[in-house]
């Protein structure tokens, strides 16, 4: 099994997401997300889950889409999926 590279992890807007979250419930939902890159060993299934919720939030949806269709992420979403992790 092949380890996660951390300089190759995908930078989160933590901070643009943050200012456009409208509830707190957004805001934790962005923690999570953070929370679960910043794992030794991310899960790819539970980022897309989180993703998906933020992508419910208006104001938080072109912010999200915009990091998570990157290229940079989908590389690193897809080294996950690779090693097994």
């Amino acid at each position: 099994m092949r380890p996660c590279m951390s300089d190759s992890r995908p930078n989160l807007p933590l901070h643009e997401l943050h200012g456009a979250a409208e509830s707190d419930a957004a805001r934790s939902d962005i923690d999570a997300l953070h929370a679960e890159l910043a794992k030794e060993r991310p899960s790819a299934e539970a980022i897309a889950s989180h993703v998906e919720r933020l992508r419910t939030q208006p104001r938080l949806v072109a912010l999200i889409a915009n990091w998570f269709d990157d290229p940079r992420t989908q590389t690193f979403l897809a080294d996950l999926s690779s090693a097994g992790l």
